[in-house]
């Protein structure tokens, strides 16, 4: 298939079809097993992977406002799954860390996830197609934006 074979707008379709059809069986068994929100999980995730985390990777890893990862945090806290502690670099702002629930909510919820995915996508793609889908979404994710277009004059 060439690429004027394939219509974007219909490819486009799909994409968000299957990252809601995944997000929801996802969620879907978050709640079902450890009564958490993918939603919860996803920051708690960010915060495992970056020591010192500030809200600012929270929006940066996962593409939301600053505003909406500063909520999301405050709603983790609250839960009792995350804690701000002073930054020592910087002692106008607080940095994330996991407590010990917080960390298992992680270590299931993880393992969820990629049980999800082993069931969804493994049997159909492959592990070396898997392999490249993964990092072929890498890579659409790391492109830089577009400049934006001008109008076309009728």
């Amino acid at each position: 298939m060439s690429e004027g074979d394939v219509d974007l707008a219909v490819l486009f379709e799909r994409i968000v079809r299957l990252q809601v059809d995944l997000f929801t069986a996802v969620d879907a068994r978050l709640r079902r097993e450890l009564d958490l929100l993918l939603i919860a999980l996803l920051p708690m995730r960010v915060i495992a992977a970056n020591p010192g985390c500030r809200v600012q990777e929270i929006a940066d890893g996962l593409g939301i406002s600053v505003g909406g990862a500063s909520k999301s945090a405050d709603r983790l806290e609250r839960g009792g799954w995350v804690r701000r502690i002073d930054n020592p670099s910087d002692r106008r702002s607080s940095v994330l860390e996991l407590t010990a629930e917080g960390e298992r909510m992680v270590a299931a919820g993880s393992s969820i996830i990629r049980d999800e995915l082993r069931t969804r996508a493994a049997p159909i793609l492959g592990e070396r197609d898997l392999a490249r889908f993964a990092a072929d979404i890498d890579r659409l994710l790391l492109r830089p934006e577009p400049a934006p277009r001008t109008p076309q004059a009728p």
